[in-house]
């Protein structure tokens, strides 16, 4: 009969920091695969012309969310506003929203120095079938990975000492 020793036993046993090293680096690798899917589908999503538009430029996928963020939050944002937060200039924000108000993509409210703008129902309603098919890819490739990261965090967060026996 072969004796193993304690010490090879010990060094076949993975300590808790490993664990946890390679349960974040498997969720790493699920959300780069999530971050390869969605450039993939930026590119070949183009069944109707709100994908066509809005997957074109990353510019224009940004102010997307913009304007149906502001339709859920019922707000409506100025060309500076968005200029500011997507990082971009205003003729090119300009540009954009012309463009999307011809395709009645979204509502835009003019008044004497100002043009604001937000969703409008079609952009809001493939924006959510886009949610829905991005919830399903992050469930597919990174629910697993995070479910069991999640669950090792918080078991290792408990007090698990033998010595006390809980009632």
């Amino acid at each position: 009969m072969i004796d193993i020793s304690t010490d090879q036993k010990m060094s076949k046993i993975n300590s808790a920091e490993q664990i946890h090293e390679y349960l974040k680096q498997q969720y790493r690798l699920s959300l780069i695969k999530i971050e390869m899917e969605l450039h993939k589908a930026r590119q070949t999503r183009m069944d109707n012309n709100v994908q066509r538009y809005f997957n074109s430029t990353p510019i224009r996928n940004a102010f997307a969310r913009w304007m149906v963020y502001g339709a859920y939050v019922n707000k409506f944002y100025s060309i500076t506003e968005l200029t500011n937060e997507l990082h971009s200039n205003r003729q090119t924000i300009s540009t954009i929203i012309k463009e999307c108000e011809e395709y009645k993509f979204i509502i835009v409210k003019r008044s004497k120095n100002t043009t604001k703008c937000q969703a409008a129902p079609m952009l809001i309603e493939k924006t959510e079938d886009y949610c829905d098919w991005r919830r399903k890819l992050a469930k597919d490739i990174a629910g697993h990975s995070l479910l069991t990261l999640t669950s090792f965090e918080e078991l290792m967060q408990n007090d698990l000492s033998l010595n006390e026996v809980k009632t």
